[in-house]
């Protein structure tokens, strides 16, 4: 590719990222090189603030936690408790994986522009191209919409309690947005100013880390599954025309040699965060779904979007790298299917070549434990509703 197609294609990526850097700035981080001295300083001051308020916000949860299991160990006053206390452990995993991958990151988008589909196109390469951004552009925005409304109901439900109690005649104090610990009195009036604005900043700031993570993981992934739809495309077409097919087979076989490569290092990436995240869901999922149920009358529509936003946050993350996992099988049996026999046996060989190493999974793990599919994503289901029963009963039993 020229240069000028190289940024052609980085701008493109860009736009499929645009949702995801601009959560990233909220917290300090960006893959742009920061323009002066007071922008790198401004940039720094953020990104440790934001993560001293969400090492804090989760340290307190915790502790709100044990006090909690010492004085009334009951499950109607746990259970409350521990799903947005994995939502911001979830953050702090994901928080660490994005800076200390950062320069990873970066390095792989470079490498994605330079394999990146550009005019001129076929029309049904660009059909599946286009299909694939409008796509992945949608579910960028349901996704952010969600979590940001979802977070700003939570943050808001203390002044609307206080408000409704007014209304009938009730005096009482403004409560507080998430039930943590704090090693001073938190009911003094500045005290409680400083504490809810704090929580408003500690749960907005886990909103930040938890969206740009995603966004960027499920673009750069979908990015992959565009690249190997293209390459199943250009496989097919082998051997309908008769002529030399070589160069072109041995062009495929390169392209997906750095698919491949392309993958594992997003799966080196991303591997923990991953892992947290689906040991975490289960629990999360089945914990909103109590309160949901059973509990908190007034914290019902914020907990719906908690729960709509982790039942998308799972499931994209499922439904993405399955996508990769089938596409890669795809172009095993492209092919297979392409008319390989009217080729001369060097292109035979290499046509097997790449069959063999395409019908080698691709799949994103949880550093190695399981591979994520959508097989994943009914799992994490299934476990979420046998903990949920279990909880129901321990709560009837009660």
């Amino acid at each position: 590719m020229s240069e000028s197609t190289i940024e052609q294609a980085k701008r493109e990526i860009d736009e499929s990222l645009i949702l995801s850097a601009f959560c990233m700035r909220r917290i300090g981080l960006s893959f742009q090189d920061p323009k002066s001295g007071v922008a790198y300083l401004r940039q720094k001051l953020m990104f440790i603030a934001s993560v001293c308020g969400i090492c804090y916000h989760v340290f307190s949860e915790i502790v709100f936690i044990g006090l909690t299991l010492s004085n009334s160990p009951r499950v109607e006053d746990v259970v409350p408790l521990f799903h947005t206390f994995g939502y911001g452990a979830l953050s702090i995993a994901k928080v660490f994986v994005l800076w200390y991958k950062k320069d990873v990151f970066r390095q792989l988008l470079n490498e994605l522009a330079g394999i990146w589909p550009m005019p001129p196109l076929e029309e049904e390469a660009l059909i599946i191209k286009n299909k694939s951004l409008a796509a992945l552009r949608i579910t960028h925005r349901w996704y952010f919409f969600m979590n940001v409304s979802g977070v700003w109901f939570y943050n808001l439900t203390p002044i609307v309690v206080y408000l409704f109690g007014l209304i009938q005649g009730k005096s009482d104090k403004i409560g507080y947005v998430w039930q943590s610990w704090y090693p001073f009195d938190k009911h003094q009036t500045v005290a409680h100013v400083a504490v809810y604005l704090f929580e408003i900043f500690a749960g907005q700031t886990c909103v930040w880390i938890m969206v740009s993570t995603d966004l960027l993981f499920s673009a750069m992934a979908s990015h992959i599954s565009i690249l190997l739809r293209l390459l199943k495309r250009r496989l097919e077409a082998v051997g309908t025309i008769d002529n030399e097919h070589y160069d072109e087979i041995l062009a495929n076989i390169k392209l997906h040699q750095r698919l491949i490569t392309y993958c594992n290092d997003l799966e080196n990436a991303f591997s923990l965060s991953n892992f947290v995240n689906i040991m975490l869901s289960s629990v999360n999922i089945c914990c909103v779904v109590f309160v949901i149920v059973l509990l908190e009358p007034f914290m019902a529509i914020s907990n719906k979007l908690f729960l709509g936003s982790a039942l998308i946050q799972i499931g994209m993350l499922c439904w993405y790298a399955d996508d990769i996992f089938h596409a890669n099988a795809d172009v095993a049996a492209a092919a297979y299917n392409s008319g390989w026999y009217r080729t001369n046996p060097r292109c035979r060989r290499a046509l097997l070549f790449l069959i063999q190493r395409a019908q080698k999974p691709i799949a994103f793990t949880a550093m190695g434990f399981t591979n994520i599919t959508l097989v994943t994503y009914s799992a994490i289901l299934t476990r979420s509703y046998s903990y949920f029963a279990l909880l129901y009963t321990m709560y009837n039993e009660n």
